[in-house]
């Protein structure tokens, strides 16, 4: 097998080089692809106006995959004795990870073809200031921007902002920081955030901040004084498969799998947004414990009810 060395590209940024290498490789599937097979894809997709692939490329293009994306291609043995490249298998809970890959095969998708692109429907995110905030949160700096929540008719200003993460819940990004020195932990929503700018000051993240932690227990974006409970729920065999396919949260566990119904335990807090999420199940989901919850379920059913029982 000969490689040519390649020169700078006109055609591909490094990082659509990256999204090209991993997209190739999710193509490959679990089997993976020899290098040589990689290679003539570089060259028939035209990554490089035409220029080979050469093994020091795919290597070096192999470690800033790990380095940018935090996606591992890992090198195996196949059975014919051939040395095979694909994705790392990084565990189901690794929800960032496949949420990033999942957009990576879309962008290469829609980049290749404008026709296939309107046989595409993708729900719509507010990330107009996805970026700022992306960049911000690397670079450790404070920002300053509007907020407008949906109980207020004004914006409230914010200024010296520690953006310290960001979450993504249903379809929604949340900013998460510090305000002041002494300031808890505040979440924003971004599409009720405006006029973001990058300062020039920067700031010293907590080094006790912990994401998940913050997040412990919680379904959603809220998080407030309820403790962390057994949760369980019975739903019927159609809803199971869906709750399979996409759990529900990173700690559900099927207890019971019958003919008719199945049962699932979570780890959780019985939050607002977590009442809000299991009445939209309607009567295929009935709580079982705890018996709080159980209660606040049936409570909000009956007021359902009788809406629909009063007369117009």
């Amino acid at each position: 097998m000969r490689y040519y060395f390649i020169k700078e590209s006109k055609y591909m940024t490094p990082l659509k080089k990256y999204i090209w290498l991993v997209d190739t490789l999710m193509r490959g599937g679990s089997r993976g692809l020899t290098l040589e097979q990689i290679c003539r894809r570089y060259y028939y997709d035209d990554v490089d106006g035409g220029n080979a692939y050469n093994k020091r490329s795919f290597h070096r293009h192999r470690n800033e995959v790990r380095d940018v994306f935090g996606i591992e291609i890992e090198c195996y043995v196949g059975d014919s004795g051939n040395h095979l490249y694909r994705i790392a298998d990084s565990g189901s809970n690794d929800y960032f990870r496949r949420w990033l890959m999942d957009s990576i095969a879309i962008n290469r998708v829609v980049e290749a073809s404008r026709e296939t692109a309107q046989y595409i429907a993708v729900e719509p995110t507010h990330t107009e200031s996805l970026s700022p905030l992306l960049q911000a949160l690397k670079d450790k700096n404070m920002v300053s921007f509007d907020y407008a929540p949906y109980w207020s008719d004004h914006a409230t200003h914010y200024f010296n902002f520690q953006p310290h993460a960001l979450k993504m819940f249903e379809r929604r990004w949340y900013l998460i920081g510090r305000y002041g020195d002494n300031g808890q932990h505040r979440i924003y929503a971004l599409d009720r955030i405006s006029n973001v700018e990058a300062q020039e000051e920067a700031y010293q993240r907590d080094e006790d901040f912990d994401l998940e932690q913050m997040f412990d227990g919680a379904y959603g974006v809220i998080i407030d004084d309820s403790k962390v409970e057994s949760v369980w729920i019975k739903v019927d065999a159609y809803q199971a498969n869906y709750l399979r396919s996409l759990p529900l949260h990173s700690s559900q566990y099927e207890l019971r799998h019958e003919k008719d119904y199945s049962i699932f335990s979570f780890r959780l807090r019985p939050t607002f947004d977590l009442r809000q999420r299991l009445l939209s199940f309607g009567s295929s989901l009935e709580v079982l414990k705890p018996e709080t919850l159980r209660v606040e379920m049936r409570e909000e059913a009956a007021k359902m009810a009788q809406k629909y029982q009063e007369e117009d």
